[in-house]
């Protein structure tokens, strides 16, 4: 075979391998008429998924490269609001006696199971498949292209920018809190969108509520999942949340950061996003 033949049976190969895990798909932002949630439309690619910067856990390691087809990720955080569609009586309590249930802010006191069965409810209502993002989606989306600890790079002082965090304001009444050295201007939750969005028209990925996600917890994980769209679906009493809350400091709030707690637990700063599959 002449060297000519084989770069060019090897360009096709290789061609044909990104198609399938990169289709050229073109879609546009929509909006969900059920719940109005709106969806960012996130284009197929690779990246280096995990801690990449050296201020990570070994649950982060080791960074490796993953590729993650096309999908359409929530704008926003789910809001009370829209949870309460699905369960009216929903109430995501109070903390320190400020309100965590106001509708622009995000749903909070929520487990995966209920995440999840919001979910099913929306895709019966609306005719659309709706789930948790994986895990890989979620990192791919919550980088949007960066290698650095956070969207925004790797300085703490821009957090409260991009992000709802633990500030000044909560170190001084909240003394054992770790607090970047910033003032994002809210206590508690923020009602979505409230701050910058990330390169790829997303808000609060990082900051604000953490975010569950579709896998089951491995701390292993990262050295046993494919390349192509990971999912751990292996044994484990856990589920993972993302993105770090309104009550974390830079250790809680980077792009890598993850933890697992148990699908029926709920908390006052953890809620989630979605995906829209088609």
């Amino acid at each position: 075979m002449s060297i000519r033949v084989f770069v060019i049976k090897t360009i096709f190969v290789l061609s044909a391998i990104l198609v399938t895990i990169c289709p050229a798909v073109t879609f546009a932002e929509t909006t969900d008429t059920v719940t109005s949630m709106v969806f960012v439309p996130v284009k197929c690619g690779c990246f280096e998924m995990g801690d990449t910067v050296g201020d990570g856990d070994p649950n982060e390691r080791p960074a490796r490269e993953v590729c993650v087809n096309d999908f359409s990720m929530g704008k926003y955080e789910v809001t009370n609001e829209q949870f309460r569609k699905f369960r009216p009586d929903h109430d995501s309590g109070k903390f320190e006696g400020l309100t965590l249930n106001e509708d622009k802010q995000p749903v909070v006191n929520v487990s995966w199971e209920d995440a999840t069965e919001f979910a099913k409810w929306l895709s019966k209502k609306s005719g659309h498949t709706y789930r948790l993002p994986s895990e890989a989606e979620w990192e791919y989306a919550a980088r949007s292209g960066t290698k650095t600890s956070h969207y925004w790079g790797n300085d703490t002082a821009e957090a409260c920018t991009y992000a709802n965090v633990s500030d000044v304001t909560a170190q001084k009444r909240f003394s054992k809190w770790r607090s970047f050295n910033c003032d994002d201007g809210f206590l508690v939750a923020a009602p979505v969108g409230s701050f910058k969005p990330n390169a790829y028209g997303l808000y609060d990925m990082l900051g604000n509520a953490w975010e569950w996600v579709q896998d089951i917890y491995n701390a292993e994980a990262y050295s046993k999942l494919p390349k192509n769209n990971p999912v751990y679906e292996g044994s484990g009493e856990y589920r993972v949340e993302r993105g770090g809350g309104w009550s974390n400091g830079p250790m809680g709030v980077r792009s890598s950061h993850r933890i697992g707690l148990t699908p029926t637990f709920g908390h006052r700063s953890l809620g989630f996003r979605l995906v829209m599959e088609k």
